[in-house]
């Protein structure tokens, strides 16, 4: 068990020291353009800018950082917006300090996330998890990790939401109950489906692919379920400063599609999560290394999915802008589309939630 246990902490170790060594050379890669409180070290108008920007955010490294260095990461950039500028504080700190304050603060209230469910602690906290619906082989352990699995999706979906749009505990309990009922419904029905199916054999190599289709619904499921009463309520709309249009106003349909590419996002999110990682397992060579030894297996087997979760959660969350724009014509608050017109805007924007 313990030589087990050290073949899974190795492979998790690797995995991570990989996703963050990317995210150091994409940093490396280009150099500290001047800072601007507004706008973006990589050029976000297109996907590989996005995957840039989301790859550094998300960069487990930082969950190394302390509160109060985050706070302090906050002030000297709320330093530099009062008078644009701050004395020693080169581009590539100012940039750093983004880095940081991004990756664990929320963009709507300003407070830190906790290190589980933060966008960097995604994969370190949940990629153990991944692993482990993977190799499970009973319907009870897969039914378990599958619950584990949506809870933390769940905490994340929460604490990376548009916060502008308040949610009753109530709703939330509500929400959560139903997403992880659903997650738990489709992996039980997949895996019997298999089971029952296919014989012994063939039924154990499908069963690893079990957690593909059963987290496409469920994690889709689950991000709807939990941002819904966003939809209800509506969000803010904001101009190219990130000041409010109209102070209150909440726009149903930037609501609907800041969900619905969330959604879309974590879809994608779960084939470099749950194809890749079993279809390289798979591969003669490494199938028989792992079948000779257990530790080869899991050591492996973590590695490769922690690898695969850590480069295709910035890509998949890049797929869409994180900032959303709505066109004046599609706006659907009448005070709000009759400001923007009175002040010339073409386009109004609001936050999309991780």
């Amino acid at each position: 068990m313990l030589r087990l246990v050290a073949g899974a902490t190795a492979g998790l170790t690797g995995g991570l020291m990989v996703v963050s060594g990317c995210a150091a050379a994409v940093d490396k890669s280009v150099p500290a353009p001047r800072y601007t409180p507004k706008g973006s070290r990589y050029d976000t108008s297109n996907f590989q800018g996005r995957l840039a920007s989301m790859l550094t955010n998300m960069d487990p490294s930082t969950l190394f950082a302390t509160d109060d260095e985050v706070r302090k990461a906050a002030e000297l950039l709320k330093s530099f917006e009062a008078s644009g500028k701050v004395e020693g504080a080169t581009n590539e700190q100012l940039w750093a300090a983004r880095k940081l304050r991004d990756s664990a603060m929320h963009p709507d209230t300003g407070e830190i996330i906790p290190r589980p469910f933060r966008m960097a602690g995604y994969v370190p906290f949940n990629g153990p998890v991944c692993v482990a619906m993977m190799i499970v082989s009973t319907t009870p352990q897969l039914l378990f990790w599958n619950w584990i699995n949506q809870s933390q999706n769940a905490l994340v979906n929460y604490f990376n939401r548009n916060a502008s749009s308040p949610t009753s505990n109530e709703v939330l309990a509500k929400s959560y109950a139903t997403a992880v009922s659903a997650a738990l419904f489709v992996a039980f029905g997949t895996s019997q489906f298999i089971k029952r199916s296919f014989n012994p054999t063939t039924a154990s190599k499908l069963l690893k692919f079990v957690a593909l289709p059963s987290s496409m619904v469920a994690s889709s499921s689950n991000a709807y379920i939990m941002r819904s009463p966003e939809i209800d309520s509506g969000i803010s709309l904001v101009d190219a400063d990130g000041k409010e249009i109209v102070a209150g106003a909440r726009s149903k349909t930037a609501a609907t599609k800041a969900v619905m590419e969330t959604v879309y996002s974590r879809v994608l999110l779960q084939l470099p999560t749950f194809f890749l990682p079993p279809v390289f397992m798979m591969l003669p060579p490494v199938a028989a290394a792992a079948a000779a030894s257990p530790v080869v297996n899991i050591t492996a087997n973590t590695f490769v999915t922690l690898v695969g979760f850590g480069l295709g959660l910035p890509g998949a969350v890049a797929v869409f802008p994180q900032i959303g724009e709505l066109k004046v014509e599609e706006i659907d608050v009448p005070a709000v589309k009759e400001a923007a017109k009175a002040r010339g805007l073409q386009s109004v924007f609001y936050n999309k939630g991780l």
